[in-house]
């Protein structure tokens, strides 16, 4: 719910509104680690970890299954600052557990490898 600043997960199984659960985020905008600001795209693993694309605060968070507070994989504030985001809407993690993100405003997509993250399409202008 990108009004809310969540991202809520429902069961299948039952329709109704009432089943929705917060799988990600607090009613409100922040840059703590249980918190987004524009959350825009998401990725789900095998292992039903929750991948968030948080737009507004130029980062990844990656949230462990049943974990409320979430880890930046990638942006600035993450333990392994290779790249800079600005404002990431998509991403999604392969077989290998790479991630490629959808850096909207730098018009880049960019792919982690095992040095850290690099561009991928767009790899000219600003952000490069």
């Amino acid at each position: 719910m990108r009004d809310d600043e969540q991202v809520v997960k429902r069961s299948l199984n039952d329709p109704l509104i009432n089943s929705n659960r917060v799988a990600a985020g607090l009613t409100n905008p922040g840059r703590n680690s249980n918190e987004l600001y524009g959350p825009h795209g998401i990725f789900v693993d095998v292992n039903l970890d929750l991948y968030v694309a948080d737009g507004r605060n130029n980062r990844v968070q990656l949230f462990k299954s049943g974990e409320s507070n979430g880890i930046t994989v990638a942006g600035y504030t993450s333990l392994n600052p290779t790249i800079t985001l600005d404002s990431p809407s998509g991403i999604i993690l392969d077989a290998e557990k790479y991630l490629f993100i959808v850096d909207q405003f730098n018009s880049r997509i960019v792919g982690s490898g095992l040095n850290g993250f690099r561009c991928l399409v767009g790899c000219h202008g600003l952000g490069s």
